[in-house]
């Protein structure tokens, strides 16, 4: 009975459309790889998670459209996200992980299914790659799920500013003519419900603990995400 219950949690969580593929611990023979396409273009913002992501090289990936439609209730922001749309295509970066880094990165993107891509719908901007056992992973939404912002969960400048700073720090590194561009390009759902919060950002990136801290408060007080933004 403990089992079922687990697995119609699962079913909950991730859609039946990735049930088979979320999260899954790659083989420890395997070379692993992740691309990041929203925070995780940024160099500080990844390696708060991950202190050896320092340098990551550019990707293009096929049948996968990035929009605005992760939502988080705690912040009230809209967040990046990506689901499989054929003939879509994204541009990002990736980089190598232990399977151990993997594991924590998990627990970051925890509220994403971390899938497996076929390796097919890769291209590396013109150079070539040898892909034998090497495994890319991405973080992904059911886009049965898709929450496009409103009013109450914006898109949000801090955020956009990191996604695109990482955009610019790529173009730069390795000369690639609007890369920025092709970020925006490539990005689904800008919304006029977007607000500027570089002074005050709703969600305190920059804070350390921030998140250990409003899991706490939030749990002692149940008002405490009602808070105003000011």
């Amino acid at each position: 009975m403990k089992k079922l219950y687990i697995i119609i949690l699962f079913f909950i969580f991730c859609g039946h459309l990735y049930a088979n593929e979320c999260n899954q611990i790659p083989s420890s023979s395997s070379k692993n790889y992740i691309i990041g396409y929203g925070s995780l273009m940024e160099k500080e913002s990844r390696m708060r998670t991950n202190k050896s992501a320092k340098n990551v090289k550019p990707i293009m990936v096929k049948d996968f459209k990035r929009e605005w439609g992760h939502r988080s209730n705690r912040y009230k922001i809209t967040f990046l996200t990506v689901s499989k749309k054929k003939n879509a295509q994204l541009n990002a970066v990736y980089y190598p992980l232990s399977i151990k880094g993997i594991i924590k990165l998990d627990k970051r993107e925890k509220s994403y299914c971390r899938i497996k891509l076929n390796n097919k719908k890769l291209q590396f901007f013109n150079k070539k790659i040898n892909l034998k056992n090497k495994n890319f992973w991405i973080y992904a939404a059911n886009p049965k799920k898709i929450i496009i912002p409103d009013n109450q969960h914006p898109i949000v400048q801090s955020y956009v500013d990191i996604f695109l700073n990482g955009c610019f720090q790529i173009q730069d590194k390795f000369r690639i003519k609007n890369f920025a561009i092709l970020c925006v390009d490539t990005t689904y759902g800008w919304s006029k419900n977007w607000v500027n919060d570089r002074v005050n950002p709703r969600r305190p990136f920059m804070v350390p603990n921030f998140y250990r801290i409003d899991t706490l408060l939030g749990k002692k007080f149940n008002f405490y995400f009602e808070n105003k933004y000011e």
